[in-house]
């Protein structure tokens, strides 16, 4: 990746806003914290923003309290902007509330992004599916900025990478992914911290929550696909909230035999989340794409205007059309 017209853009840009996703991961808020604290390790000013709020397992990586949740950006934030950067998403629906903004934003997009699905709106693209984490292409950018991580960026971006990679357990995993994670440890990263305060910490509700999610589990598909769904009734019934549903997914997919994973969650009503995940080369990433959603083609998610039921049902359809038939 050239990174000279980032930097370019930093030594002429002083008043920076970075963007993520909604629902932001590991890696979005380690991607967030990684570019601001390399931008204004420049002289400039970069101001970070969530589109909703701060998961309570990732309030750890932000001591500082640089990021800003979305109701304390004030206008004048936007218009004093000079230059957008969008980390971890390159499309418009994942940007939730901030995406009329970056439409109507007149100076320098950039994006730096590593997932495959695009809307292709950034002037200044940084964009590649070879790294298995977002928080790789910020530490290069980093790097190439003049800015040696501190203990705090080094906690995040360590954070982005081990999230993705599951724990360095998921095919994206390369050599490489190690040298990044001694460095980083080096750098001040805390594994047994961060995995601690990221799994160890799970209130009642998500166990709960889990336990509804793994009972409802079920094969289609001559046992090629394995489903399960947080219906909208359970939240309240469990003492359960939203980011609890986050890594169910994970409880599914290891069902033995199994192409393909996918977890519904009803959020509210009329509206229904899935994550999805394949093994063996299956590109889940297009089937998420069928629902206008995307990303990675053995991990995508998507939004269905409608219930978890109905979500499933043309779900299953379009996996039956797709998937290789069993010899």
């Amino acid at each position: 990746m050239d990174w000279s017209p980032l930097k370019k853009l930093v030594e002429t840009h002083k008043n920076w806003i970075i963007l993520s996703h909604a629902k932001p991961d590991g890696d979005a808020i380690g991607s967030l914290l990684g570019l601001a604290k390399a931008i204004r390790s420049n002289g400039a000013h970069a101001t970070p923003l969530l589109e909703g709020g701060l998961p309570s397992r990732y309030r750890f990586l932000d001591p500082e309290s640089l990021l800003v949740l979305r109701e304390k950006a004030t206008e004048d934030l936007w218009a004093n902007a000079e230059a957008v950067a969008v980390v971890d998403t390159g499309t418009w629906n994942q940007l939730g509330h901030w995406a009329e903004k970056v439409r109507a934003f007149s100076g320098p997009k950039v994006v730096i992004d590593h997932h495959a699905t695009q809307d292709n709106f950034a002037s200044h693209p940084f964009i590649t599916t070879r790294a298995e984490a977002n928080c790789r292409l910020i530490h290069e950018a980093a790097t190439f900025l003049g800015y040696t991580p501190d203990a705090t960026a080094a906690q995040a971006l360590y954070t982005g990478l081990a999230t993705d990679t599951g724990w360095f357990r998921h095919g994206n995993t390369v050599p490489d992914s190690f040298t990044l994670a001694g460095d980083l440890v080096r750098l001040g990263a805390n594994p047994n911290l961060i995995f601690r305060e990221i799994y160890e910490h799970s209130s009642l509700g998500k166990l709960r929550l889990s336990g509804r999610l793994l009972s409802r589990v079920a094969s289609f598909l001559d046992g090629r696909v394995a489903g399960s769904e947080i219906l909208l009734g359970d939240w309240e019934e469990l003492g359960a909230i939203p980011e609890d549903a986050e890594d169910l997914i994970d409880l599914v997919r290891v069902l033995n035999g199994t192409t393909v994973a996918f977890v519904l969650v009803e959020r509210k009503e009329g509206e229904t989340r899935g994550s999805l995940r394949g093994r063996d080369g299956f590109d889940v990433a297009e089937i998420a794409q069928t629902f206008g959603g995307g990303g990675h083609k053995a991990a995508a998610g998507f939004t269905h205007h409608g219930p978890a039921h109905e979500a499933k049902a043309l779900l299953l359809e379009r996996l039956g059309k797709r998937l290789p038939t069993n010899p």
